[in-house]
């Protein structure tokens, strides 16, 4: 049968049997959901445990009492160079506790700093090797940094140290050269950091032409500060980008992904500004040597030719002798080969011209035996078809209005007609029948 008890006595026997079956401390592994402080010093956390895919699957309010909490505070933030805050992942030391008023929560009682770090390198060390298989790692290592870069896209905090530290050193370096950085705004801490520097990154591809390389330049900071620098996304933004980028984001302890994968990794902003100047200088120098070694070259190679070009000039006259001669031979032999072959030509024209005046005069007369023949038969012709010859054999012409009557039809009765015949002429009238 049910016991009735009050809930104050319901939540002192949990306390004394959680008590009872948890007397130990123990180390427990998770990551800070939340964390608070009070004015007494005292810091409240909620941590959690998630699975593979992100789900939470356990959940616990632990205390850290405000003695203990001074003495983890700064002892974890010295080893692992990162405050206390949600979203890290840390092993405690706790001890568990039922409180009939608050219920069930962890009192905490140590931190082991080391386990916070690995955990930060394991994350580290699994973007490095995703970018690895994605054969992209390399990819901004590979470009070719321009020998003089002057046109400088910065991307930084406008207000940051840094910026002014970076834009000053390269302004008031002593060999005076001459940079141009444009500053693109971007956060470079917090949450949202690593996204407005991808945003400021979009903004320079859209002036790519205008750029010889990119500068992503912060001042130093707590390590916890720099955890956009280990993000995948702008870790793969920054490898893939165009144009050569230069880090310098003021850390001493560690190397972020972005050390990693950019072109260029110095330690701090004014140390990017020495590089710049440096390798503007190198390269100016290089040329300066390049420059007095072709003006040397030039100096040599112009002596040499005057040299040559004095043999040239003493040969001249011989060689134009000696050419001129050879030229007048080759006249004469060419005039007498011209010559020879006119004359060749010459007697082959009277020939052919011979034998075609022979052929011709032969052609003609063929012509002239063919066209009598032609006349001849032409005559013989016209004698057998003669009228006088027709009307000699016996035939008459019929002759109206003076022209032969051919056809009957050309007649009519009573019609006058005269009839021709070999000794005269004879007159009749038309009856038809």
């Amino acid at each position: 049968m049910a016991k009735d008890i009050t809930l104050y006595e319901l939540n002192n026997m949990a306390s004394v049997a959680i008590g009872s079956a948890l007397p130990d401390k123990y180390r427990v592994a998770a990551e800070i959901s939340e964390l608070r402080e009070n004015s007494s010093g005292h810091c409240y956390m909620e941590l959690v445990q998630k699975d593979e895919q992100g789900r939470t699957v356990a959940k616990a309010r632990a205390n850290i009492w405000a003695a203990t909490y001074r003495k983890l505070r700064p002892f974890f933030e010295y080893s692992t160079g990162m405050t206390l805050k949600a979203g890290i992942k840390v092993l405690v030391c706790v001890k568990v506790a039922f409180d009939p008023l608050y219920h069930y929560s962890l009192t905490v009682w140590d931190i082991d700093p080391a386990y916070t770090i690995g955990d930060m390198a394991m994350r580290r060390t699994m973007i490095l090797k995703q970018l690895q298989e994605e054969g992209v790692i390399d990819d901004n290592k590979l470009l070719e940094l321009t020998p003089i870069p002057q046109r400088i896209a910065v991307i930084s905090s406008a207000t940051a140290a840094g910026y002014g530290d970076f834009c000053d050193q390269l302004k008031r370096n002593s060999k005076g050269y001459i940079f141009y950085p444009v500053l693109f705004k971007a956060l470079m801490q917090g949450e949202q950091s690593a996204k407005s520097i991808i945003d400021a990154l979009n903004r320079i591809y859209n002036n790519i032409d205008l750029f010889d390389c990119v500068v992503i330049i912060r001042g130093g900071g707590a390590t916890s500060e720099l955890n956009c620098f280990d993000s995948y996304e702008l870790a793969v933004n920054v490898a893939q980008f165009p144009l050569p980028v230069i880090v310098g984001i003021g850390h001493e302890r560690d190397i972020t992904v972005l050390d990693y994968v950019a072109n260029q990794s110095v330690k701090t902003p004014t140390a990017v500004a020495e590089f710049l100047i440096s390798r503007a200088n190198t390269n100016y120098e290089y040329l300066n040597e390049l420059s007095g070694e072709i003006t040397e070259r030039i100096k040599n190679s112009l002596y040499d030719n005057k040299i040559r070009l004095n043999a040239i000039e003493l040969a001249i006259p011989a060689y134009i002798s000696k050419r001129v001669e050879r030229e007048r031979m080759k006249l004469s032999q060419f005039g007498n080969k011209i010559a020879s072959e006119v004359n060749t030509k010459i007697t082959k024209a009277k020939i052919n011209s011979a034998i075609l005046s022979t052929s011709i005069k032969e052609r003609i007369e063929r012509v002239i035996e063919r066209e009598k023949s032609k006349l001849s038969l032409i005559e013989n012709n016209i004698n057998l078809s003669s009228p006088d010859r027709i009307l000699k054999r016996g035939y008459s012409i019929a002759i109206k209005d003076g022209r032969a009557i051919k056809s009957i039809n050309e007649i009519n009765n009573n019609d006058n007609i005269d009839i021709m015949f070999a000794d005269g002429i004879a007159s009749a009238e038309i009856k038809k029948r």
